[in-house]
């Protein structure tokens, strides 16, 4: 049962219109949320079987690599939802590029969706968060930070970079009654990553980790639900491996 309190958060989820994303929007209409998507692609699909869940839903496209369509996402929904309690920084740019090939613009691109783009929203939802008294932070980095692989400079040097915003940000919020941790996923066969990443690197990293087969996004979404949820108040800075293994601390 989902109590009265959990019923009226309302989770705000970027990268929803596949992948993780996707997943975590199904599980928190579940989990009794209110639901705000966004993603560069449209998000009406997965928008209408969040509400075959229960779940009421605001969803809007925003491009996280620029500061004005942040900012008039964001107001557009503080002025039609009203607040957001739970903040799920799930999209990113992962395009692999060997680092012979990598210039300075093509890095900023990483920067601006990855890092930027993350910032961008804690400062335009922190605030409500702090004066409710009550807010969950979630980044979601990347096995990878913990394990690099060729070609994924500017992904693995930007979701290390999350780990080090966690930290912090836990740190000055800690007295706010807003929690902010970080969960790295196993590598996990969805379309996004399917369609940037050949077949080999899957089989190669599921043979590196304790489980021995490839993630899928079901397996994410649990861990995500408890991170955002009344059971880990008590937790914040740290980064959560859910990786079947691959990283053991």
């Amino acid at each position: 049962m989902v109590n009265s309190t959990q019923e009226q958060r309302v989770a705000l989820i970027t990268g929803a219109a596949g992948g993780l994303g996707h997943a975590f929007a199904l599980r928190f209409a579940q989990d009794g949320f209110k639901l705000v998507l966004t993603d560069l692609n449209p998000c009406d699909e997965i928008a209408e079987a969040a509400k075959t869940e229960g779940a009421e839903v605001f969803h809007e496209s925003c491009d996280l690599s620029s500061e004005q369509a942040i900012a008039g996402f964001a107001e557009s929904v503080l002025s039609q939802v009203g607040r957001v309690d739970i903040l799920v920084n799930n999209a990113a740019y992962m395009k692999p590029v060997p680092f012979e090939m990598l210039e300075l613009e093509g890095l900023r691109h990483y920067t601006s969706v990855n890092i930027e783009g993350t910032f961008l929203l804690i400062k335009a939802f922190f605030p409500g968060m702090k004066e409710n008294g009550w807010g969950r932070i979630l980044n979601m980095v990347s096995g990878s930070a913990w394990t690099p692989v060729p070609a994924f400079t500017g992904y693995i040097t930007t979701k290390m970079a999350l780990v080090g915003l966690t930290r912090q940000l836990a740190v000055e919020f800690g007295g706010t009654g807003v929690t902010v941790n970080a969960l790295t996923p196993a590598l996990t066969r969805h379309f996004n990553t399917m369609g940037q990443l050949p077949d080999e690197v899957f089989q190669i990293v599921a043979q590196r980790q304790a489980i021995k087969r490839l993630a899928v996004p079901e397996d994410i979404v649990g861990v995500a639900s408890f991170l955002v949820s009344d059971d880990a108040a008590f937790m914040t800075g740290q980064t959560l491996c859910c990786d079947g293994g691959m990283v053991l601390l």
